[in-house]
């Protein structure tokens, strides 16, 4: 028998089973989370870090997609600090790697207001002065 873990997300009560992720609780409440490593059909890593949340209580963001849920725990899925971390991720990105083909990510660095020229790129910083 699975056990019913009781939880708030951006002020929803839900309940899933222990177990569960933050990320498919707040799925299973229609509840969106952006992801960029984490698909189904892949291990959950947090290498991306784009689904972090913050947990009420916890003293850093933590990544939906691995962290499991516990009774009476209280998220927030879009405060101003899990905005600021996730706009500074995919600044962070956009610097390093070419987005262009990747419509998702599109939408994302224009959902968050992203300054794609926030960090010099890679061969900017190489480049002897």
């Amino acid at each position: 028998m699975t056990n019913e873990i009781n939880l708030t997300i951006d002020g929803k009560e839900i309940a899933v089973s222990a177990g569960t992720t933050i990320l498919k609780a707040a799925q299973s409440a229609g509840i969106d989370i952006p992801t960029i490593c984490y698909h189904d059909h892949c291990t959950a890593n947090a290498l991306c870090r784009i689904c972090v949340v913050e947990v009420e209580g916890a003293r850093t963001l933590v990544p939906a997609c691995i962290a499991q849920v516990s009774n009476n725990m209280q998220v927030r899925t879009n405060s101003e600090r899990v905005v600021r971390a996730r706009r500074t991720i995919l600044e962070m990105l956009a610097s390093s790697v070419d987005l262009s083909d990747a419509p998702d990510i599109q939408r994302m660095l224009q959902e968050y207001q992203v300054d794609t020229n926030r960090f010099p790129e890679a061969e900017e910083r190489s480049s002897p002065s």
